[in-house]
Formats: C-alpha cells, sequence, structure tokens
C-alpha cells in the first residue's frame, strides 16, 4: 500500500486499464485515424522545422497504441530528408511488445521513468487519460526539446448540453478541455507553445459516415462558425499543438517568432 501511495504522490501511478492491456485488447483500436492524425501532424511540424532550420535525429511517440501513428510518421519523416537515428513508440499496455516494424523499435515501458532524451516526442490522445496530467507533461519535457500534441476538445456546448460527459469518462478521459484551456494547461506545465491547429474528427474515417450531416452539414457549419467557434458549440475537433520544452527554448532560435 505504501508503494502504491509513493507511486501517486510522484505522479507515476498508471491506471491498469492501460498497464493490464484491457484497454488495447484489440491491438488495432484506433488505426482506422491514423492516417489522418499523422497527416495533421505533417501538416503543422514541417511548416515549423522548415521555418526554423529544425533538425531531427531521435523521436519517440508516447502512448503509442497500435503503433500505426508512428509508423507512418517514421516514414514520412525520413521521406522528407529527416535523418532519424533512433525512432520509437512507448506504451504501458503490454500489446505493444507484439509490435514489429524495420524502422521503429517499439517499448513496452514508461517513457518517463527512461534515460532516453530525444529531440521530437508526440502525444497524441495521451494527458486526458492521466490523473496528473501535468506533472506527467512535465516529467515528458525533461526528455526532450519539442513536444507535439493532439488533445481532444470535448468540452462543447453541445456536450455540456447533453451531459454526455460520462460518456467520454468510459472512453477513459478523466479531464475535459476546449481550445483556451488545453493551451493554458501547457502553458502551466512549463511549455512554450508556438503553433497550433485545429482538427475535426467527423473526418476521421472512423466515424465518417457518408451521410447527409457528414458531408454537408457539418463542413457547412466549419466554414459558417470557424474552427474556434465549430471547436466550442459542437465539438468534434481536436488541437494540434507544437511546444518547446526549456531545453528546446535554449538550443532553437525563435527570435522571427516574435517579430
Amino acid at each position: 500500500m505504501q508503494n502504491h501511495k509513493d507511486n501517486l504522490y510522484e505522479g507515476q501511478s498508471v491506471d491498469p486499464i492501460y498497464s493490464s492491456g484491457k484497454y488495447f485488447e484489440d491491438p488495432n483500436k484506433y488505426s482506422k485515424d491514423a492516417q489522418y492524425k499523422a497527416d495533421n501532424f505533417l501538416k503543422i511540424f514541417l511548416g515549423f522545422a522548415r521555418q526554423y532550420n529544425i533538425t531531427i535525429h531521435s523521436c519517440v511517440d508516447v502512448g503509442c497504441g497500435s503503433g500505426d501513428i508512428t509508423k507512418i510518421i517514421s516514414s514520412s519523416l525520413k521521406k522528407e530528408r529527416f535523418n532519424l537515428d533512433i525512432m520509437k513508440g512507448y506504451d504501458v499496455s503490454p500489446h505493444v511488445q507484439t509490435i514489429r516494424h524495420e524502422e521503429v523499435e517499439f517499448v513496452h515501458g514508461d517513457f518517463c521513468k527512461s534515460d532516453e532524451f530525444v529531440d521530437l516526442v508526440t502525444l497524441f490522445d495521451v494527458f486526458e487519460h492521466i490523473s496528473d496530467p501535468i506533472h506527467f507533461i512535465q516529467r515528458v519535457a525533461l526528455r526532450c526539446k519539442i513536444i507535439v500534441f493532439n488533445i481532444p476538445l470535448d468540452y462543447s456546448l453541445k456536450w455540456a448540453h447533453r451531459d454526455f460527459f460520462h460518456y467520454k469518462l468510459k472512453k477513459g478521459h478523466l479531464i475535459f478541455l476546449d481550445s483556451v484551456s488545453a493551451l493554458n494547461l501547457l502553458t502551466l506545465a512549463g511549455l512554450r507553445v508556438v503553433d497550433y491547429k485545429y482538427a475535426h474528427s467527423f473526418l476521421h474515417p472512423s466515424t465518417r459516415h457518408e451521410s447527409f450531416r457528414q458531408k454537408i452539414i457539418l463542413p457547412f457549419l466549419l466554414r459558417l462558425l470557424k474552427p474556434f467557434f465549430f471547436s466550442k458549440i459542437l465539438g468534434h475537433s481536436s488541437l494540434f499543438v507544437i511546444t518547446l520544452t526549456q531545453k528546446g527554448l535554449c538550443d532553437i532560435d525563435l527570435t522571427d517568432y516574435f517579430e
């Protein structure tokens, strides 16, 4: 019992639903959306990397899940002439031990307890599953220069009006954010936000149905309301965010950013 209390105090306790493998009983969970999320990551990251002449030699995808996004990012960065010496996917779920790929090393373990230090960490749909997200992000930040997030924007008027937050709790989400609170949380964790873009879940292959609502109504409302108001009123959105850690701020010249 004492060890468990110590782990909670140190922010190191992992929910047994993940470490037991129950959450990923289906190892291909969310695989349908891998390409869509990887494409959104590349759109924002490649522009940032070119603008500031960023070189990436090592990358870790923390909470890699099925590993499909990790594989796509690895191949895509290499095609863009990034010389990746290290590409890894970390997950506390034991299913990750069965994933094999010639370009990626998959690690069953807690990245925050590792001795790794890398140029880039990706955290896609991860910290909303953590009971102490700020401490978790701070520990990740000690091990890298750049962190790119995908953060689901669960807190919308639609979800609040229908009181469907229990649905998100069943999905493992412990906190509910809109874009403002998400950006504030990252700043409170000690990161410098340098860019962000919206993505929309109604475009995910796993949720996209060829219905009138998906094909016509939601795209029309997105154009009408703009991304912030669309996410705030209807949800169906996430935020891709590029941040620099303290080490990243020391190594990357952001002079142009402030001009």
